[in-house]
């Protein structure tokens, strides 16, 4: 569904409730926004930082598209069981542009105390912070680890899903089922499709402990256009039966997290382990990072390990048979195997407004681009096994 669509839906509704709650005067709006200003460095001159389903990777090694972001989100309230909310948000796409695009818009109703259905465009619960992922004032990191972050590229969903909240003593239990279908671009030119997709996630809240883990399956569609591909297509001679594995519809995939999240207002300690699998069209992987962050008045300072290994390649070269190869270069390009080291520091200088730095040196794996994209042609022999440097900085703002 377009931007123009989404939106329109949600205001006639939000206008709808307006109308009724006018009559009755139990109407409230509420709005609040998020922004953040970034820029990463990349000391490669090979290789570009990129955010697989956020931005297109720029052509300069200092790159403000990966994280600068602006949002604003506008929320009515219908007496005590009826939500009408609007999300907008901009920052660079796959394709290059900043068009503004409707990350939420949904309506929902507490069918009970504890329960509630929410229909329209949601966030896609597939990780721990997936509700954040965007605000980045929220994490202490200038941006989540990519290791894990960078495993699903689907971050909103068109469907429906339920949340259940109980308590069972001084524990507080959600379950939320989901059910729906998301898209992203492509880099280059294309689309990604997820249909029938359907999955669960349950989070527990004990005290200064917070767990999470869940599990999604859907149909998987990936049509690529590029330039690039389309050439390499051509160049290679490559028979349909493969094709058919590079680009289509139809594959299979699964996606399954795990997290946890200790804070005691002064120790920030985050972990979480990630896999996704598909039949077709992108590789198997599994992502892991543990996080320790320290608060010291307005500083945070903070160490990040992660780790992404690839459990399957995109075309098994036993199936490519005498085109394993030609394909190696495209598989070895959709390979974002790396492990990583981030040390950082965030540095709260208002009540709404914080300051971060930080420092990434990556070791991609053999037969790997990690997370990064060739600034010349993308299956260039000799881009695995590379150690690169990142230096990002952002300032994160919410109001």
């Amino acid at each position: 569904m377009k931007l123009r669509q989404v939106a329109t839906l949600a205001l006639m509704a939000c206008a709808s409730l307006s109308s009724g709650a006018a009559a009755d005067g139990a109407s409230a709006w509420q709005f609040s926004g998020f922004a953040t200003l970034g820029a990463v460095y990349t000391n490669s001159d090979k290789l570009q930082f990129a955010r697989v389903g956020i931005d297109e990777p720029g052509g300069y090694k200092v790159d403000p598209g990966p994280d600068s972001v602006l949002g604003v989100q506008a929320g009515l309230r219908l007496g005590e069981r009826n939500t009408a909310v609007v999300q907008l948000m901009t920052r660079e796409t796959q394709r290059g542009d900043y068009d503004p695009r409707a990350t939420l818009a949904f309506l929902s109703h507490a069918l009970t105390p504890e329960l509630t259905v929410r229909a329209g465009r949601l966030r896609s619960p597939f990780f721990m912070l997936s509700d954040t992922a965007d605000i980045n004032y929220n994490q202490p990191w200038v941006r989540p680890p990519t290791e894990v972050y960078g495993l699903n590229p689907f971050s909103d969903l068109d469907g429906i899903d339920l949340l259940h909240r109980s308590r069972i003593g001084d524990t507080f239990v959600e379950i939320h089922p989901y059910f729906g279908r998301g898209s992203v671009p492509v880099i280059g030119g294309g689309r990604a499709r997820l249909e029938d997709l359907a999955g669960v996630r349950v989070t527990v809240e004990a005290g200064r402990l917070s767990l999470s883990a869940g599990h999604a399956k859907a149909n998987l569609s990936v049509r690529r256009s590029s330039a690039g591909y389309l050439a390499f297509i051509e160049s290679v001679g490559l028979p349909a039966s493969l094709q058919e594995q590079l680009s289509g519809d139809g594959a299979d995939a699964s996606f399954s997290s795990l997290g946890l999240q200790w804070d005691d207002g002064r120790w920030l300690i985050s972990a979480e382990v990630a896999r996704n699998t598909a039949s077709a069209f992108t590789n198997s992987a599994t992502g892991a990072y543990i996080s320790v962050g320290r608060r010291m008045g307005n500083l945070t300072p903070y160490l990040s390990l992660a780790r992404q290994w690839q459990d399957e390649p995109l075309v098994d070269p036993a199936e490519a048979g005498a085109f394993a190869a030609v394909l190696a270069p495209f598989n070895r390009s959709r390979n974002q195997a790396q492990r990583s080291i981030t040390t950082g520091v965030r540095w709260d200088v208002l009540h709404n407004a914080a300051l971060k730095a930080e420092f990434t040196h990556v070791r991609t794996d053999r037969d790997a681009h990690g997370t990064f994209i060739a600034r010349d042609d993308p299956f260039a022999p000799g881009l695995d096994r590379q150690s690169i440097n990142l230096m990002s900085i952002s300032v994160d703002v919410v109001f």
